[in-house]
């Protein structure tokens, strides 16, 4: 059976978790991306500084010595790697010193834009100097003969030949490039080197290569941990989430539950329950609750009105038929016997007895409708009842040539209504024997239940059977199995709706047991 309650817990979190999911991957990629700029900022910062130390101005050898100090124990744990080359693709600083440079594609380290171009080639603005001519880093430079050469004293003019201003000549050599004031542009690079991923940091500046790079285990470790932390918090979520959702369903589906105990509740004998002000209280449910308890209010008020009219006509029609007999009794022992007249009032009087009999059934089913049948307890031993009742059956039974088989268990009491327990008990009697066939069988017993202790009342007869679509009407009122086969059986269709608000009334449970072509048994289940 599916339960609304389960789906609407179930689709919030499908719709929760999806949401979830969705804000966790946006969360993970933008953390992933957060860390991995973390560790682009802390190889930016050194290789900035480096590239503008090793500007022509500044001291190579000074700022080799610092990489050493700054990153020595970084390098010796297997953390760092770091590469600087020179102007002509010498190396000038590596770290570790081992061969992992050839492991690096070529071309990610030419590919990388020269900052010092905004500059031009320090080899094609220098174009008479030798190497030998240029300072060396950490060798320190001769001042003088840098002084000479910027105040154009240098081999391009003879010497002795007299200061002069104005514009240089054409061999007088340009001034050195000066220092960068911007941001020089690194290249991010993720590197696979001697088995470890290695995010690499690349920067050029007037021909010198800085290539710096940074083990990624940490970042590797951290970006698990989050990862991992997320699929662990997601079933936990999903399983609150799912607990809420059940809760709120519940809580959603209170006044749907007090509608369907209230409508449980309405029977014959319980027109006048209503839904709650508490599903009032819902503006969704506030309409619909009207709506059903003015439907209510009107088949209460219909009911009512049936159950008056019936018991008012019954009532009304028990003196006529009763002084309707006592004259046909009267006019009968007046006539000639023989005669006429007294077959007709024969029939009169029968008639009128059935219609009485009628009358009787319809003001017991009235009172049990409006559920005023009155109960009149009292303890008798319902193993000498049914032995009675068999008698009354045997007499039956040798009228309609059938057999009679009785089996009842002694020392069976009851404590309820002696008077109605026998009227219901009779009826099943009197239907065993009219709907028979020729030399059939009626069987009586009387037993206690091994297990629930109740007492038991069996009757079943060898009649034609009742269809499977004619089971569930059995006990309505005024209904016949086959009309054209019971046509001229004596009766009026409500033995058996008596006998089942009876038992009803004295809290047993009348069922049709077993109905097949061969035998028809009905059972009374009487409460302990």
């Amino acid at each position: 059976m599916k339960s609304l309650r389960l789906r609407l817990a179930l689709l919030s979190t499908a719709i929760s978790g999806i949401v979830i999911i969705g804000f966790g991957l946006a969360g993970w990629m933008l953390t992933v991306g957060m860390l991995r700029e973390a560790v682009d900022l802390r190889l930016s910062v050194p290789l900035d500084r480096t590239v503008r130390e090793l500007h022509p101005r500044g001291d190579v050898k000074q700022t080799l010595a610092n990489l050493e100090i700054g990153f020595g124990d970084e390098v010796s744990e297997g953390k760092r790697l770091i590469l600087v080359t020179g102007r002509g693709g010498e190396i000038l600083y590596r770290a570790p010193d081992e061969d992992w440079v050839s492991e690096i594609d070529e071309t990610l380290l030419k590919s990388t834009e020269d900052f010092g171009d905004d500059f031009g080639d320090p080899e094609t603005n220098h174009p008479t100097r030798s190497d030998a001519d240029h300072p060396k880093p950490g060798g320190g430079f001769d001042l003088d003969r840098l002084l000479e050469e910027e105040r154009g004293m240098g081999p391009g003019r003879p010497k002795g030949e007299p200061w002069r201003f104005g514009p240089p000549d054409e061999n007088r050599r340009p001034r050195l490039p000066p220092m960068p004031t911007g941001m020089p542009k690194v290249a991010f690079h993720t590197l696979k080197i001697n088995g470890h991923q290695w995010r690499a940091g690349v920067i050029r500046d007037h021909g010198h290569l800085v290539l710096m790079a940074t083990e990624l285990s940490d970042l590797q470790s951290e970006i698990r941990r989050v990862r991992s932390l997320f699929f662990l918090s997601l079933p936990i979520c999903l399983l609150v989430i799912g607990f809420g959702g059940w809760f709120v369903a519940h809580r959603a589906m209170r006044p749907v539950n007090l509608i369907a105990e209230t409508a449980s509740r309405i029977t014959a004998h319980g027109l006048d329950q209503r839904i709650p002000r508490e599903a009032h209280e819902y503006h969704e449910l506030s309409r619909l609750v009207e709506v059903l308890n003015g439907m209510m209010n009107r088949l209460e008020h219909s009911f009512r009105h049936a159950v008056r009219f019936s018991a008012d006509v019954s009532h009304e029609l028990k003196t006529p038929l009763t002084v309707m007999q006592a004259s046909v009794q009267t006019a009968l022992k007046e006539c000639e016997p023989g005669s006429t007249a007294e077959q007709n009032l024969i029939v009169v009087s029968q008639e009128a007895q059935r219609l009485s009999l009628i009358t009787r059934s319809l003001m017991l089913l009235a009172q049990a409708d409006a559920g005023q049948l009155a109960i009149r307890k009292e303890t008798f031993s319902l193993s000498d009842e049914i032995e009675a009742l068999g008698e009354d059956a045997e007499i039956l039974c040798e009228d309609a040539g059938l057999k009679l088989e009785i089996d009842v268990t002694p020392g069976i009491t009851m404590c309820t209504d002696h008077v109605l327990m026998r009227q219901a008990l009779q009826n099943l009697v009197s239907n065993a024997v009219k709907y028979n066939k020729a030399g059939g069988v009626v069987s009586i017993r009387l037993y206690r239940d091994p297990v629930t202790a109740e007492a038991i009342f069996e009757i079943s007869n060898t009649g034609a059977g009742i269809p499977e679509e004619a089971r569930e009407k059995i006990f309505d009122r005024f209904y016949r199995v086959d009309r054209a086969r019971s046509r001229n059986i004596d009766g009026f269709g409500l033995g058996l709706n008596l006998a089942w608000e009876i038992v009803r009334a004295i809290e047993g449970e009348l069922i049709l047991r077993k109905a097949t072509d061969e035998i028809t048994r009905f059972e009374i289940r009487f409460g302990q």
